[in-house]
């Protein structure tokens, strides 16, 4: 019926996989292993340099960060940025109620308690429950603020507010890498998300911009945090120098090395190898998703039976998903419309059902009583969640937009 499968990840490009076929028959797949034939290096790059340093180099020139470690998912990412901090057994840490079940995880493996805030209808952190979650936490330190299918925050408000409150503030951009944000004033001139933290978390996840299957990224200007978690995700001896994404003074990695735990949460270059030359795609494929989600937007917005909020002033969403809250829905209704469109192919998810692991009800493991996040319970009860894989074309695309309509 479709172009492809709702389940179709991002091609791998054939640069990638020549690098991957080259590195493979090389051997040669641990991250600090010496490679001084293959894959092919780029001009500006050290020729003996690992894939991996090669990868982190070019992710901080896409993202304007100084540094970047590449570690093997997103959800180490934001365990070592959270140990980075300081984090202390027991501390609580901020974090969205309607986010993925890989945040609070990351927050429990650190040793901390997540203290849940509530979303709005465009599916972002609520202000005012953020700053009643501060009032009632005063000796909060930490905040990791999901990006949660790509919606992005009100992140000056957000950043003030924590300034404020000295908590520190991680971005989980697992769904943020190439998302916009109109300031320029965050250490990097095209708003990219991911600037207003002390520490930026990426997935390179299948259903991501970037696809090796599983993989992350660390990201931060500041030396010492930097420092820190190029240690703590697998550098040992002096293998810092290695890294090309690295601060140049070695006494920062000197001074700690021996009071920072070696996690072993590195990327190897078997992974680097099918994401580099992915990075100079990601433009071209946030084109092609915003020209198919405006088809979609455009096409259901004749419907009063649901609702896509637009996005937060400033910010725009790239597309990569689709997320539509049904209005005068009962539950009958509700597993009817679904039914419908599973019928005729269109697999839509509800985020707020006993198995799926982005409704807060189900983290048991986070807490001893259910928190009351009432209006993200409503909100994510009646919510939509739709792939739009970047291998639909438009007609693809209109044919869902059109069953849908004929569902609802």
């Amino acid at each position: 019926m479709f172009t492809k499968s709702f389940d179709t990840p991002n091609p791998i490009p054939q640069k990638a996989i020549d690098n991957a076929v080259a590195l493979m028959k090389h051997g040669m797949l641990y991250r600090y292993g010496h490679v001084d034939d293959v894959p092919e290096s780029d001009n500006d790059l050290p020729s003996d340099a690992s894939e991996v340093s090669k990868l982190e180099q070019v992710f901080c020139d896409y993202t304007g960060h100084q540094y970047a470690v590449a570690v093997n998912s997103c959800g180490s990412a934001m365990f070592i940025a959270l140990k980075a901090m300081g984090i202390k057994q027991g501390d609580n840490v901020l974090t969205n109620a309607f986010t993925f079940t890989a945040v609070p995880s990351s927050i429990v493996h650190a040793g901390g308690v997540p203290v849940y805030v509530e979303c709005t209808r465009q599916y972002v952190v609520d202000l005012q429950s953020l700053s009643a979650q501060i009032e009632a936490n005063p000796d909060i330190e930490y905040f990791i603020l999901s990006h949660m299918r790509g919606h992005v925050a009100e992140l000056d408000k957000i950043k003030t507010l924590c300034d404020k409150n000295n908590i520190r503030l991680i971005e989980d951009c697992a769904h943020g890498l190439g998302k916009r944000w109109n300031t320029d004033n965050h250490g990097n001139k095209e708003g990219v998300v991911g600037h207003h933290c002390e520490i930026a978390c990426y997935s390179s996840q299948s259903h991501k911009m970037l696809n090796s299957g599983e993989g992350g990224f660390i990201a931060t200007n500041d030396d010492q945090l930097a420092a820190y978690c190029i240690l703590a995700a697998g550098s040992y001896e002096q293998l810092y120098k290695k890294h090309l994404a690295r601060p140049a003074d070695d006494q920062l990695f000197e001074a700690i090395k021996f009071q920072v735990p070696n996690f072993s949460l590195r990327m190897n270059n078997l992974i680097a190898a099918v994401l580099r030359p992915q990075v100079a795609l990601i433009d071209e494929r946030i084109a092609s998703y915003k020209d198919k989600y405006e088809r979609i937007i455009e096409i259901l917005s004749v419907s009063a039976k649901l609702d896509i909020p637009a996005p937060v002033e400033g910010t725009e969403n790239v597309g990569d998903s689709l997320q539509f809250t049904l209005l005068g829905f009962d539950q009958a209704k509700k597993e009817r419309f679904i039914a419908k469109a599973a019928a005729r192919g269109v697999v839509i998810q509800i985020f707020g059902t006993l198995e799926n692991a982005r409704d807060f009800r189900n983290w048991k493991y986070s807490f001893e009583e259910v928190p009351a996040m009432h209006n993200t319970a409503e909100i994510i009860s009646y919510t939509c969640d739709l792939r739009l894989p970047l291998t639909f074309t438009l007609e693809d695309i209109e044919q869902i937009g059109a069953i849908i309509l004929d569902s609802l």
